[in-house]
Parts: structure tokens; sequence; C-alpha cells
């Protein structure tokens, strides 16, 4: 028997898993990412390790990196957005993400008497948007990397390598507090001072690490360790206003510890997603 050349085809797509032209980009059309980010061409590389420094307690810096990871998996490249919550969240967080839990985490670390913004009502936004993003067909995965111990930074650290072992080829998209996102070693108050971002340069020699650039505005920051030294503060905003989007400005001479900055615009400060919020007190002078 004579077979068709049609029939031939159609048998090798059947044999081989091809898929037509209209179904491979079919979950990529459902994501509306947003506009391009100005700047992230120079990040968004695949396999990319990119780290968001934040100040914690803003709307804008989860909605950004939100809104990166949905460029980066819109483009192909497997995402895995990594977050400052304590690693004995991810299960729930896996849950959440894939639809299998009704409601968004509500668990200890969402009910502490002291939230410095990690467990604001913008990190659930992002949590409710990354499983958006996983619905319509993005290869986006959160990952809790918070180990806790006396040295954070270094558990921290070990946490991502870890989880970089197991996908080398994914792009990482790191959301943590700016002081953790520094790579240079140092502070000013301790010149030896190696912070999370700097212990993963060895095993990260393309890392790249971004400061937010403060334009003013407001956030939900915690300037003890009691409930009542937390609530939304002024912040006064640093250097010339930049447009949105990213830079990356780092020199042999540049000691800001940072490759460069993303810019989101003013601020504005986001309370706890769960419980009452606190009344802040002033500022120390």
């Amino acid at each position: 028997m004579r077979l068709s050349p049609r029939f031939l085809l159609m048998l090798t797509c059947v044999l081989a898993g091809c898929r037509t032209a209209r179904e491979a980009p079919a979950a990529q059309a459902k994501a509306d990412c947003g506009p391009v980010i100005p700047g992230m061409e120079a990040v968004l590389k695949p396999a990319a390790f990119v780290v968001l420094g934040e100040i914690h307690g803003t709307q804008e810096a989860p909605a950004f990196a939100a809104r990166l990871a949905c460029h980066a998996a819109a483009a192909g490249q497997p995402v895995r957005l990594a977050l400052e919550f304590p690693v004995e969240e991810q299960a729930r967080l896996d849950a959440f993400v894939a639809g299998e839990a009704e409601g968004p985490p509500d668990s200890a670390f969402w009910r502490r008497e002291v939230q410095d913004g990690r467990s604001s009502g913008a990190m659930r936004q992002l949590l409710e948007r990354v499983r958006e993003l996983r619905r319509a067909g993005l290869p986006v995965r959160v990952v809790a990397f918070d180990a806790g111990g006396k040295d954070r930074d270094d558990t921290m650290a070990g946490q991502l390598r870890q989880e970089r072992s197991q996908a080398r080829e994914d792009t990482f998209i790191v959301l943590v507090g700016n002081l953790h996102a520094r790579r240079d070693v140092g502070a000013p108050w301790n010149e030896k001072l190696q912070f999370m971002t700097h212990r993963l340069l060895e095993a990260e020699p393309g890392l790249v690490s971004l400061d937010l650039a403060n334009a003013g505005g407001s956030a939900w920051i915690c300037r003890g360790m009691t409930a009542d030294t937390c609530g939304q503060q002024s912040l006064k905003g640093r250097g010339e206003a930049q447009a949105v989007g990213i830079t990356l400005q780092k020199k042999a001479d540049d000691l800001d510890g940072y490759d460069g900055t993303y810019s989101v615009g003013a601020l504005n400060a986001s309370p706890p997603a769960f419980g009452p919020p606190s009344t802040a007190t002033p500022a120390p002078r």
C-alpha cells in the first residue's frame, strides 16, 4: 500500500510529538506582562541571575519583580522567583501558585506581631500574580530562601546556591532587602561584612545586583523589634529622579555595592496582608 505524503507527515508529527505553529504560543498569548521594561534586555539573558534589592513594605518593588518575571517567562525562559520568605513556607507557596489551595498562604509568618513588609499586601498580590501566570501556562515558580540562623546572609546564600544547582538553565529573579543585595564587601558600620549577594559571586560570577532607586514616597517599615515601631513611614528621595526601568552603571571605582538600579517612580507603602496595621512611632533622630 502506498502512503500519501500528507499521511506520512501526520504520522511523523504524532511519533515525534510535533506541535503546530498555532498551538506553540497559545499559552504565552494569554499572559499580559505589561509594557516592556526599559533596560531589561541587558539583564534577562538565558539562565540569568538577577538580584533586586528592595525597601521592604512598598507596593512597587514586588510588582516590578512580578513584571520582570513575566517578561522573562513570556520570552521562553523558565523562571524561579526567589522571595525572602522562610523556607518553611515552600509547601504552602507551591500549593497556592499551583492552584491547589483555595486561598493565599495564611500562616504564622503572615500573622507575626512584628511585620516588616515581607508579608505585605503587595507580596500577597505578587503571589496571586504568579498564580495567574502559571494558569496562563508560563513557567514561573516561587522559591522561599530565608533559611534563618544567626548569619542569615550566609544561610540565604546557601539556600539559593542549592536551588541554583537544581536549575542551572533557569532564570533566577531574587527579591531581597537591599542590604542583602550588596555585592561589595563592607558597610559603614563593619568594613569586613559580607552580605548575601557577595557570598553568591563565586558560584554566580555573572550575577547582576540592582538597588531600588529611591524616588521618595512611603513604605511600611519597622524601626524596632516591637509592633508599635511598625507602620507607614515617609521616605526622602535620594539622588536625581530616574525614568522607570533598569540602569546598569557599575564601574571599578563605584563603591555603592550594586551593578545598577531599577526605578519604579514614587513609592507607596503596603501594609500587612493580614491583621490590623500597627501604629508607627517616630523614627529615632
